[in-house]
């Protein structure tokens, strides 16, 4: 998988809107987004501001073609409304490995 992972730090008061805003990607841009897509976002441990956001789609392809969707840009300025100061972000690839119990 191919995406990137995020850090920001979240203006007091937006978290109702921070997810009516993940709600509304969810809704309109995912089904836009062919294949696997892992999107999670939350908060450093011990923080209600330090947010991380993780978004990996099935390949390098499929997330640049999401970064280039328009209405990926007008989201990403909504959210970047929320966020004190600018987002950093790395691009990563991942592999997903299964977790498995361990043997006893």
């Amino acid at each position: 998988m191919f995406g990137t992972i995020g850090h920001g730090k979240m203006k007091p008061g937006n978290e109702a809107k921070m997810q009516e805003l993940m709600d509304d990607w969810k809704a309109n841009i995912r089904p836009k987004i062919p294949g696997g897509f892992l999107n999670t976002a939350g908060f450093k441990a011990g923080s209600t501001s330090d947010m991380v956001f993780v978004a990996l789609a099935q390949d390098e392809a499929t997330y640049r073609g999401l970064a280039n969707l328009p209405e990926q840009d007008a989201w990403f300025q909504k959210m970047s409304e929320m966020v004190d100061g600018d987002i950093t972000w790395e691009d990563v690839q991942m592999d997903v490995f299964e977790s498995v119990p361990p043997t006893k």
